[in-house]
């Protein structure tokens, strides 16, 4: 009998044990660094030897798109910077870039001019375009004359493959779209490989595909002044979430804070304003999207993100001011799960 019982048991211990394996082995993860920040990709219920494959495509894709459209170092993007510097046609073979291109165009119509990857100079002129921003005030009357060129995607010309511009001072600087880009293309890799449930984060640009299991992706929102998260939500199957913060890339002076988020118009980075996220539901570049809309928001004046928010379709967000006021859309705040330290008298619901 005890014999009989001491087998039961050790036979329910294996299964234990087999279970939870087969439950931790669920869920594949692979990280890497491109695009200057970390990347993170979690594939759920598929083999190893398939999530490690379609994972090995994406992070190619992400170094191919990284090499590819940065616009300080040797390649396409370099190449049309310089042909643009020197007034000289550029022969584009590449769609691809021609697309990223003229969707640049279209966002920047689409949001007065807050968004412009044509400002690739004003970029460099703060240092922000390298990874470790230089301690340096830039020259007001080098500002100044940027600002007055008014570098715009508008000045950029495309016929019959062939690019030119109007403005010299146009520097193509794609880093507002890439990574949404990126997170686009991941997707589609991952729908080929029939993979449909994975959760793509790149430096807290995310897309969820399907869900964990039986419950959704849970991601969180970086506390802009501090390593701990302020919340966290549900990430829908499809949807995509975006965050521009001055936390991410920025330096102090006199005990100012510059982040890398240029208003076009003024020259000067934003000041008024701590982070912005956004939630794109399903459809065509809504990763790209994700990355993109919460840039405007950040930037337009503090009167008026609310109203960019809604020009642009934007049903979730929320907006962290300088004085710790937050805002946030009605809709996110039905699913955002707050830690204990907010203080909720600082939110304001829209």
């Amino acid at each position: 009998m005890q014999r009989n019982v001491k087998f039961l048991l050790l036979i329910l211990v294996l299964i234990l044990t087999l279970t939870v394996s087969m439950y931790e082995n669920l869920l594949f993860q692979k990280k890497d660094y491109v695009f200057g920040t970390i990347v993170d990709i979690k594939i759920y219920g598929e083999s190893k030897k398939l999530a490690s494959n379609a994972s090995k495509e994406i992070l190619s894709n992400f170094n191919k798109l990284h090499h590819m459209l940065h616009p300080w170092r040797e390649g396409l993007v370099f190449e049309i910077n310089e042909a643009i510097q020197n007034e000289i046609p550029f022969f584009i073979e590449d769609e691809e870039v021609i697309s990223l291109i003229r969707r640049g165009q279209e966002y920047e119509n689409q949001t007065n001019g807050y968004f412009n990857p044509a400002i690739g100079k004003l970029v460099s002129l703060w240092g922000f375009h390298s990874e470790v921003p230089r301690k340096v005030m830039p020259d007001a009357r080098s500002i100044s004359k940027l600002v007055k060129a008014k570098p715009s995607m508008e000045n950029i010309k495309i016929v019959n493959n062939i690019l030119s511009s109007t403005n010299k001072f146009v520097q193509v600087d794609m880093g507002g779209y890439a990574k949404g880009y990126a997170l686009d293309q991941a997707k589609n890799i991952l729908e080929q490989y029939s993979i449909k449930n994975a959760l793509i984060n790149i430096g807290g640009n995310i897309l969820a595909l399907g869900m964990q299991g039986k419950k959704e992706w849970i991601v969180g929102i970086q506390d802009p002044r501090n390593p701990n998260l302020m919340a966290s939500l549900p990430l829908k199957p499809g949807w995509s979430i975006g965050t521009s913060g001055d936390y991410q890339k920025y330096f102090a002076v006199n005990k100012k804070r510059y982040s890398h988020i240029i208003n076009p118009h003024s020259g000067y980075p934003v000041s008024n304003t701590m982070s912005v996220t956004v939630l794109i539901p399903p459809g065509d570049n809504s990763g790209e999207k994700s990355d993109v809309y919460s840039n405007p928001i950040f930037i337009e004046e503090i009167s008026k993100k609310i109203e960019i928010a809604n020009e642009l379709g934007v049903s979730h967000y929320l907006i962290v001011l300088e004085n710790n006021k937050i805002l946030i859309s009605e809709e996110l705040n039905k699913i955002i799960a707050w830690e204990d330290k907010i203080d909720e008298k600082k939110i304001t619901i829209y």
